[in-house]
């Protein structure tokens, strides 16, 4: 990832495999998870869930998800948009969070959780006519 930075601040757009859509266990997660969160916790959720895969975990540094993410907010930051986005998945039980180690030696875990607001029925069940 550290090869790509300097690319992506020069294109200002994310690469392909960054736009691709979350797959298997974590798709469905970040399908509920969207639901329940701001807009940063959706970018950060989709990103989340593209990483981690059929795994529940992912490991990596803030400064690598920010740059996954690839938005910014309005004073250019994108590192504290992510933040902003991990801190909304966390409130709404989507997410918890361990950083092992201080500075640039830190590594954090982003671990995927069901949410608080998690309902196992959330579609609508097709209606059969029972009138007939």
């Amino acid at each position: 990832m550290q090869r790509h930075r300097p690319l992506l601040r020069k294109r200002r757009f994310a690469l392909e495999g960054e736009c691709s859509p979350p797959s298997g266990q974590a798709g469905y997660w970040c399908a509920n998870a969207v639901r329940d969160v701001p807009l940063s916790g959706q970018y950060v959720a989709k990103q989340l869930a593209r990483l981690c895969g059929d795994d529940s975990k992912v490991a990596m540094p803030w400064r690598s998800l920010a740059d996954a993410v690839g938005v910014t907010d309005r004073a250019g930051r994108h590192v504290a948009y992510t933040q902003r986005g991990v801190l909304a998945l966390v409130e709404a039980g989507w997410l918890r969070v361990e950083t092992v180690g201080a500075g640039r030696g830190a590594v954090t875990t982003f671990y995927l959780m069901p949410g608080d607001r998690f309902d196992l029925l959330w579609r609508r069940p097709a209606t059969a006519d029972l009138a007939a």
